[in-house]
This record gives C-alpha cells, structure tokens and sequence, in this order.
C-alpha cells in the first residue's frame, strides 16, 4: 500500500497521554543529549526505547482489533540512538488503514522525528520481503509495540516462511564484501553505523541467529567480544549524535573533543575503545564468513583452510620464520586475515610481541586515515603497487640489491609507535630485535633497521629544507650511508605517504621527493653525475645575446649566490624579461608546468609588495606551495612561487590571473582594500578545525639559516598572516615551503643566519611569531 504523506507542523503541546508521553520523550532526549545515562551505550538505547515505546502505544490507545503497531530496524532491536530514524509499522487487516495511519505517524512527524513508516497487511509483508532484502532483514527483528498479538505472531509465522525459502548467507557476505571494497583498510574516520567494522556488520550476525531460530535450527548465543564491540560502538554513536545535535555516525575530527567529553574521557581513549570495537568486529565476520576474503593475487602455496582462513600444517617454527612472514606480506588480504589468526593464536608472540602495542592503536592527527596497524599494513600493499607498476619506482626497486626487504621495511617503519619517546628511534631498536630473531643476517639487518630509524628524513627533508643547497643534499647522503639504503628509504616514504591519506601525497611532494632523490643518489653512487642545483653567472651570459649581458651583469651583481643556486639558466632569462617589463609599481608573469605553475612577481617595496601578493593569491584561490624570495641590492623584487588552484589541485585557470593582475596593482595604489577581499573569501570556506598554531624556531646544520617552523589550521589567507607575524619580527624570508596536511599547516620559512643566536632566543622568537598568529 502506498504510504501516507507527512505533514510537519510545530512541536505539538500535551493535549492528551499520546502527545504528553512524546514531548516527554522529547525532553528525555535532549536532557541525555547533555548528559549520558551508564555507560552511553545500551543503557541510552533501551532507556530511549522504552520511552518512545509508551508514547506510541498511548498515541494509538486504543488499537482497534486486527492491528499492530510493529517496531522495525534498529528501533526494533532496542538500539535507538539519540538522533536515529524511528523505524514504524503499522500492520493491518482493515479495509481502510488511512485514518488510523494519520493518527499514529502525524505526531510523529510533528514532533520532528525522522520516521520511516509502512502501512502493510501480510499480503504485503510477505511481497515485500521478497522482492527487497532490506526488508527482509529489518522483519528479522521486528517487535510488537501495541495491538493484536495474534497479527504479530502471523506476522512472524509469514517471516519465518519467507526466511526458510531465502538463505541470508550470500546477500550478507556481497555486502560485507562491498563495505570491504569501500575500506580495504580499516578507518579512523570511520562510518559506526555503516562502515567495515560497524554495526551494520553486527546486525548481519544477529539476523542470520534470528534466521536460524525462526526456522528450528540450533543457534549460539553471541560471543562476550561481539557483545562488547556492539556496545563501544553505541556509546560512541550516541556520542556522536549528542556531539553534533543530529543524527551524525562518522567519527570526524572536529566531534572528537566534545564526543569524548560525552563520554566522560579523553579523545584517545575513546578512540582506542572505538578502534578496537571495529577491529573485534571485523575479524568476526571473517572468521563467521571467510569467503569475504578474495584472493587478491596468485599465492606461491595454495595451502589455505577455508574454516579458518589460515594456512594448513603450519607450525609454530614455521609461522616464526622470515620466509613465511614474507609470505603474508605478499599475500594481500589473506596474508592479513593469516597473520591475525597466528598472532591470535600465540604463535607470532615470540617473533613479534611489539604487535601487540600497535594493534588497534590510533592515531589522531587529521591527515591519518588508519589506526597504527591498518597503516602499517595499506604501507605494504602501497608498497607492492609501486614497486610492481612499471614506473620509476620499479626501476628503483631493481636496483636494490635486496628487493625482499622494502616489504619488511613498509611493515615495521611505524613499530615504534605507542611505546613512548621517539618512535623511529624505538622502531629502530624493536627492529634490530627482530632480526635477531628470524635470523636476517647483519648486513640485511643494517638495512632494515636504518629504513625504520629514517623513514621520515626524506620527507622532512624534502618539503622543509633547501633542495637547491649541496650542504643540505651532503648532510642527508652522510646520515643515509649508502645508495642502496638510500633506495630503501625512497621506496618506503613514497609508500608510507600514500598510505597516510591523499593530504600527504601530492604530485608536488612527489616531485620534491624525487629531487631530493635523484641528488642525494649522485653524491652516494659514483656511477651517477650529480646534477648542477640551479645555475652560474657564467651559463647566463652565455645564454644571452651580447647587448644584454652588461644588464644580466648588474642583476646578478645585486643578488647573491643562493639565487644562482636556487634558479636554473631559463629562470634567470625569465626574471630578467620580467625586470624590463615592468611598468608602474609590481609586473607578475605566470608560466605553466607540471605538477604546478610557477609566477613571477616583480616589484618594489618589499615588505609590501610580497603581503599584498600573498592577500591576492589568497583572495584568488591560489595555493601557494614553495616561494624563493629575492630582492636585489637596489631595493628590487623578484620572488617566484610556484602555484596551484587551492581547490582543485590544478592549474590556475587563465581567466583569473587577470583579476590578480588587477587586484595586485589596484592594492599597490591603494585603490582596493586587498586584506578585506580575502577576508570576505576566507569566510566563504571557514574550516571546522580551529586548533592553537605552534611555531619552533631552530638553525638549519646545513645552510645556518634559522628555520621558523609553523603548524596551524589550515584556511585562506594563512600565508598573509605568517607573513606578516615574520615582518613584525623582522624577519626577511629566503625560502618558503608550505605543506598542507589536509586541516592542518606544516610551514617551513628560512628567514635568515643563524649564527650565535642562543636557544633561548630562538624560543623567544618562537613565541614572538606564534602571538601574531591566530587560532
């Protein structure tokens, strides 16, 4: 039948025992919205239930003969959350339901409850669960709130017929599979109704027991872990909801803090408590369903068991063996599914019992999409796919005297973590540890642990530091040792930051990476010339015509050698067109390229200049990446940027880059008020994150220059305003390089030398710069 249409009018006042029970629910809701009841699982779930269960029977007192109101879905399970649909039935033998249904959901609706509601006779249950399994299940565990308990119990004789003639199994593991395709790994953003290792996995347990039942077959309780999972995931559903006001079931960043609070403890304990929840549950259904787990490539032994999921005759020497734990390595999602039922079962304990400490361990900055563990293990399969791509990164892999090891590298490189002090260093030592006990010998071993101890030292290096300085590229070839541990590290950082989440890898860090790469392997290699950073005065001049060589000669003559160094010939030529074009006060050339776009931007009045500039990207949507900043002996501008559209990642489309023009020059005669523009933008995409900024001031070992090191929110116009916290310590930048990790800002200035500034200064100067920064 079809179903009656809503109407929602105002929260209704208590006129009679219906209405008054369902403001009082009402009320109910948003006093626990403030404050938990237990635990905030259960306890809210049944204490909402009950509650909305005596309003509606009072809103249909009295039920006449031949029908039911019947509770569906989460509702019908006692599992109602704060903000959930209610999910309502009204079950029927009358000739006309209409006015009976009117009566029964228009309080509902007024009251403004999410309700899914059916108006059905068995005819149409028994259809209607034929044709849709959704509808199936949600019988499954359906309730009798008010009415006829002989139309209920038809009603469950009809479900039990339906379910006898259509097994669960199949449709329960393709969506299990799905919510597996969605999350090959598990999330910390994580969806705890719908997601891998949600809710909606617990239910698929609990309808195939109730199918069991409702057809005479013997059926086990559930087991003391799925109770537990189900109930850390409540409490952190209800959490949620109470967080946001709303129905809401992702744990995003920005509902932590007042989830937790909720809860009544702090963020990471909630976190571990939800973690391991979806972890539980995850590895439930794959040992009550393991066919969900498809073979994700050709195994070297077919020796796997299909009631559990591990492989046959394996002994516990076996199992502690480098071979075999290689072997789960390259296994994809059945060497996962392998190695947790080893470590389950106490036979990787001796081999690797720092396992324990990272199992389920979160991780709470913004850009993490995975607790510890599921990292560890999405860095082995991004590992696998680079190396096995046909790119660049195979090639590297090729060379690598000792390919077996960048697996063992992608599993252990986070190991350290959740042991407490540095956890490269502790990884190091777990790692050494570890080879010691599967017997990998001492020049392996070298490898491996020096992977673990620097797998962050070519990304740190490369989106913080001079790329252009050999002091820089010397520095990081001497702490690396060698070009095949060199190699090591690159495949793994490449690995390790596509497995963090798409905010820590971009085409631009790629490109940093591979330079950085590229140079340091020429100094460890010496079969490889090293590439000449930038150029000398001498490949200009003779680039160019002999009129203009006296020209080039004074423009290089006003700058100094870190410009030759950070700039090719071809920029140097481009500068100097730049130069002879301008007219009035600032001239700005754009020059495409890949993965971004670099600007030029000429000028006078430094400090000025390059805040207006940075006000103009910002109010343009322009994402400024890496800035070299110059300015000549007589006062002159030239500052390149390289450049991306701050919202697609992309190039700037042409047809902008005229309304910078504008903006930059119109600002420049005090014709625009710029800041306010990029203010009244900056409204338009205000961020939820708001998080106290952080600055750290130290001097670089290579350059000497001191390094002011910035973590913020990220928004728009972040740039303007560091930039002008380093003006009012006057400071003068050289080099910007400005990583964005999705919400948050890791921004790098080399603002100057460093030489005999003392750490207190440093830290003074820190606090100088943070005060100037806002929240």
């Amino acid at each position: 039948m079809p179903c009656v249409s809503a109407r929602v009018s105002e929260v209704p006042t208590p006129s009679d025992p219906g209405t008054k029970l369902l403001v009082e629910f009402i009320d109910l809701r948003e006093r626990v919205r403030h404050e938990r009841i237990g635990r905030g699982g259960l306890d809210v779930s049944h204490t909402l239930t009950s509650a909305l269960d005596e309003a509606v029977a009072a809103i249909v007192d009295p039920l006449p003969a031949d029908a039911a109101v019947v509770a569906l879905g989460g509702y019908g399970r006692r599992e109602l959350s704060l903000f959930s649909d209610v999910d309502l039935m009204l079950l029927h033998r009358l000739d006309d339901p209409s006015a009976l249904a009117a009566e029964l959901f228009r309080p509902l609706w007024d009251a403004k409850l999410r309700v899914g509601h059916s108006v059905r006779n068995l005819s149409d249950v028994t259809s209607a669960a034929k044709e849709r399994f959704d509808t199936h299940t949600t019988l499954l565990t359906a309730r009798l709130v008010a009415g006829d308990t002989e139309l209920f119990d038809a009603l469950t004789a009809q479900v039990s017929a339906v379910t006898r003639a259509r097994p669960l199994r199949r449709h329960l593991v393709a969506a299990e599979r799905n919510r597996r395709a969605s999350s090959p790994f598990l999330l910390m953003a994580t969806d705890v109704k719908n997601g891998r290792g949600g809710l909606r996995t617990l239910q698929g347990f609990e309808w195939e027991r109730r199918r069991e039942s409702l057809i005479g077959r013997f059926t086990t309780d559930s087991r003391p872990e799925e109770e537990e999972a189900r109930e850390s995931l409540l409490e952190v559903r209800n959490a949620l909801h109470a967080a946001a006001g709303r129905s809401h079931d992702v744990f995003s960043a920005d509902l932590r803090e007042p989830a937790a609070r909720w809860l009544g403890v702090d963020i990471f304990d909630m976190a571990k408590r939800l973690v391991t929840a979806i972890h539980i549950t995850d590895d439930l259904a794959t040992q009550r369903w393991p066919e969900i787990v498809e073979q994700d490539r050709p195994l070297r032994r077919r020796v796997w068991s299909r009631a559990t999921g591990v492989p046959r005759r394996l002994s516990t020497e076996q199992a502690s063996g480098l071979e075999t734990i290689v072997w789960m390595l390259e296994s994809g999602e059945r060497g996962r599914v392998s190695f947790e039922r080893l470590w389950e079962s106490g036979a990787l304990e001796d081999v690797l019992p720092e396992w324990g400490v990272v199992r389920s361990l979160p991780q709470l900055a913004h850009f993490h999409e995975h607790p510890v563990d599921a990292h560890l293990w999405r860095t082995v399969a991004e590992m696998q796919q680079i190396i096995s791509d046909g790119g660049r990164y195979q090639s590297v892999a090729t060379d690598l005297s000792d390919q077996q090891l960048t697996l063992l590298a992608a599993f252990l490189h986070d190991i350290g973590k959740g042991h407490g002090g540095d956890h490269a260093t502790v990884g190091a030592a777990i790692t050494a540890h570890f080879c010691k006990r599967v017997a990998i010998s001492d020049e392996r071993a070298e490898l491996l642990v020096g992977a673990v101890k620097h797998h962050l030292l070519l990304a740190e290096t490369a989106t913080r530091r001079d790329l252009d300085d050999p002091a820089v590229l010397s520095e990081v070839a001497l702490e690396v040792g060698s070009a095949d541990q060199l190699r090591l590290l690159y495949l793994l950082t490449v690995a390790d930051s596509r497995a963090t989440g798409p905010a820590m890898w971009t085409e631009w860090k790629a490109t940093l990476l591979r330079t950085l790469f590229t140079r340091c392997l020429a100094l460890l290699d010496d079969g490889i010339e090293l590439p000449h950073p930038g150029t000398t005065r001498e490949l200009v001049l003779d680039a160019l015509d002999y009129h203009r060589r006296s020209e080039a000669e004074r423009h290089l003559a006003g700058l100094g050698e870190g410009y030759l160094r950070g700039h090719s010939t071809d920029d140097v030529l481009w500068h100097l067109d730049v130069v002879a074009g301008l007219r009035g006060s600032s001239s700005l050339s754009v020059l495409k390229g890949s993965p971004v776009e670099t600007a030029v931007v000429a000028g006078e009045s430094p400090g000025r200049l390059r805040r207006i500039v940075a006000e103009a990207f910002a109010a343009n949507g322009i994402d400024v990446l890496e800035a070299r900043i110059n300015t000549r002996a007589d006062g002159l501008v030239i500052d390149t940027f390289r450049i991306r559209d701050d919202r697609t990642g992309g190039s700037v489309p042409a047809e902008r880059w005229g309304r910078v023009r504008h903006d930059i020059d119109a600002a420049m005669s005090g014709e625009l008020d710029i800041w306010s523009k990029m203010n009244t933008r900056a409204s338009a995409y205000e961020s939820s994150a708001a998080t106290k900024p952080r600055v750290e001031c130290s001097v670089d070992s290579a350059s000497g220059d001191i390094v002011v090191l910035v973590k913020c929110s990220d928004r728009v116009g972040r740039l303007a305003e560091i930039l002008a916290a380093l003006g009012r310590a006057d400071l003068e930048v050289r080099l910007a390089k400005l990583d964005s990790r999705g919400d948050e800002l890791v921004d790098t200035f080399h603002v100057g030398a460093g030489d005999d500034v003392s750490a207190e200064e440093l830290d003074r100067l820190a606090l100088t710069i943070e005060s100037g920064i806002s929240t």
